[in-house]
């Protein structure tokens, strides 16, 4: 499995067989720099984790004929639950909790999607790899 391609380039497709363990292994970063690192410096890797998250994904919807763009509601659903906890904005204590609960289950509802959905063959001729 070539990482490189996986995490930093948004073209070209990721089948289901490869998406699935390249997911686990980027949860597993994610629970690392979420339970085992601390403070600000937890929030800030946690936040440049995003990048590889949107780009894994990417390849994966266009492996099932779908535009990335998709992924627009849930990448801005997190940098503004992320935004709320580095304490750069806050929309409220209840605001806050509740653009954390939508974050994340915007991002498990996609991440659940690209492992069960399936690859289109007509979308090689539309997102060449």
């Amino acid at each position: 499995m070539n990482y490189d391609s996986l995490f930093a380039d948004p073209r070209g497709r990721t089948s289901r067989a490869r998406f699935v363990p390249a997911l686990l292994v980027l949860l597993a970063a994610i629970l690392f720099y979420a339970f085992l690192v601390k403070g600000r410096t937890a929030q800030f890797c946690l936040l440049v984790l995003l990048y590889p998250a949107l780009v894994l994904h990417a390849r994966r919807l266009h492996d099932m004929g779908r535009s990335a763009w998709l992924l627009v509601v849930p990448a801005v659903l997190l940098v503004a639950m992320f935004g709320a906890r580095l304490q750069y904005f806050s929309f409220g204590e209840t605001g806050d909790a509740a653009v954390a609960a939508l974050a994340l289950a915007a991002s498990a509802g996609v991440a659940l999607w690209g492992c069960l959905g399936r690859g289109r063959e007509s979308a090689a001729a539309a997102h060449p790899a």
